[in-house]
């Protein structure tokens, strides 16, 4: 005869053991399988049909370069995810992937943005580019195990040619204060270029009105007009306009090579002999009244240059002289006329009328 006592203790002891399997079987279903690497298969990467492994970047005939690859699988119940990366010597960048997608289209214009960039090619001279596609598992668990558990393709190497960048040849700035939003009017800014840095353009000006927004064109007209690029610095935007939040002078950079615009409290300094030395940086204007003021303080030719922390540019290069009462800038010219001063002269800019006194 079974012995009572433990017939019971065993009756109370099965809904534990059946408890233990159903946490066990969950376990099972919500935690994978994880991935033996050394049994894992790697992507295969390919070049897209009917692609070449030679480019030379056109930007008048622009193309696309596909790359596809088979299927990685680290394991069963283990979804993908790619990357597409491709190095040149010591330097790489990430393309980004589509879920679900065994499929990258590179469009030249960003392959040879990304080349002349982050890879560090230069332009019209050929050089080697190495893609490889990585399979990681997409999961949410944050587990260790998972986080190294990647298996790469083997390399597919391109040869590519990139060529000088198109950038806009002139840039305008309009606002409530800059042409009250009239394409036609005088008030509209015309940005300098940086002279030797195409793509780079800035002017200064004064906002009295921070609630005033403004925007950008490269042409004087409605259509095409943009409020920010990829990045923005020192501003704000919303209502398609940009916005800074306090009146004061300011620097408005705008640079296409890295698709920046830099908003900044304007920096001008004087330079040479009629303001003591030729050190940079060492002789500001200041902010009087929206106008910038400084005084030389000996006998040269006057020589005046705007400066941004958004760019490395020789001071020459963002000069502007003062010529028949009006400012004038050196843009991408060479030297401008020169205009002799004594010590004592007080020279006054007002960027948004265009006029600069010497008195």
């Amino acid at each position: 005869m079974m012995n009572r006592k433990y017939f019971k203790i065993g009756w109370l002891l099965l809904p534990l053991l059946l408890v233990g399997i159903s946490a066990c079987e969950r376990s099972n279903a919500d935690n994978p399988v994880l991935p033996n690497i050394s049994n894992a298969k790697a992507p295969v990467l390919h070049l897209g049909k009917e692609m070449t492994k030679e480019i030379a970047i056109d930007l008048d005939n622009l193309g696309v370069l596909e790359l596809t690859w088979d299927a990685a699988n680290l394991g069963e119940q283990i979804p993908v995810n790619y990357t597409i990366t491709a190095t040149a010597g010591d330097k790489s960048v990430e393309f980004p992937t589509t879920s679900g997608s065994n499929k990258v289209e590179i469009d030249h214009k960003t392959l040879n943005e990304k080349a002349l960039g982050e890879l560090g090619l230069e332009v019209d001279k050929k050089a080697t580019i190495t893609f490889v596609v990585t399979a990681s598992p997409l999961l949410d668990s944050g587990s260790p195990a998972l986080k190294d558990a990647t298996v790469s393709s083997a390399p597919l190497e391109i040869t590519l040619t990139p060529t000088k960048p198109k950038f806009p040849e002139k840039l305008y700035m309009i606002g409530q204060e800059f042409g009250s939003w009239d394409w036609a009017s005088d008030g509209v800014v015309e940005m300098t270029p940086v002279n030797s840095h195409p793509g780079m353009f800035w002017a200064v000006r004064h906002i009295a009105d921070p609630a005033s927004g403004f925007k950008w064109n490269t042409t004087r007209a409605w259509g095409g007009d943009f409020f920010a690029l990829e990045k923005s610095v020192g501003f704000t935007t919303h209502d398609n306009n940009a916005f800074v939040d306090k009146p004061g002078v300011y620097m408005f950079f705008v640079d296409y090579t890295t698709k920046t615009i830099t908003i900044e409290p304007a920096k001008v300094f004087g330079i040479g002999d009629a303001f003591g030395s030729w050190d940079t940086g060492k002789y500001p204007f200041e902010a009087e009244g929206g106008k910038m003021v400084a005084t030389t303080t000996g006998a040269g030719e006057l020589r005046i240059y705007a400066a941004t922390s958004a760019a490395s540019v020789d001071w020459w290069q963002m000069e502007f002289v003062i010529l028949q009462g009006k400012i004038a800038y050196r843009g991408t010219g060479g030297d401008q006329e020169r205009v002799p001063v004594t010590a004592g002269q007080k020279v006054t800019l007002d960027f948004n009328t265009g006029v600069g006194l010497i008195k």
